[in-house]
């Protein structure tokens, strides 16, 4: 909830994440596999505001899709904390300042779009390291 919280959502597609719902696995934009929430994906759906930091408490996302939309602010560093990421597409928001030096945390992503956004920063040495990486673009 505190995701949503931060995101500015003005053709309410976030409407039906319900904090009283027992069950997150049955809101839209939301992928569960065995009961746990998966992915999260968010395209195109005009949302702007800020990603929540909390988001690094979803330990079992595999897919983070938010391309195409507003959203602004840095990206935080806590995506760094999700052990089973293996893509994360933040391409075409308004995301400032650096990539987080935690995304090299991330063991098994494959696939990282960043492009489109205003980063500033150059890209972490630390990437490099990151032998399961097929595919990055932050320009």
């Amino acid at each position: 909830m505190c995701i949503k919280s931060l995101l500015i959502d003005p053709h309410e597609v976030l409407n039906d994440w319900d904090e009283t719902s027992v069950n997150p696995c049955s809101w839209p934009l939301i992928t569960c596999a065995d009961g746990l929430v998966t992915g999260l994906g968010a395209l195109s759906r005009n949302l702007s505001g800020t990603l929540a930091s909390s988001i690094g408490n979803l330990t079992n996302l595999q897919l983070v899709l938010l391309q195409n939309n507003n959203i602004s602010g840095h990206i935080p560093s806590e995506i760094g904390k999700l052990p089973r990421l293996d893509t994360l597409d933040l391409s075409n928001n308004k995301f400032v300042g650096s990539i987080p030096i935690s995304v090299s945390n991330l063991r098994i992503l494959k696939y990282l779009r960043l492009n489109n956004n205003t980063l500033s920063a150059a890209i972490p040495t630390s990437l490099t390291n990151m032998s399961q990486l097929a595919f990055l673009t932050t320009a």
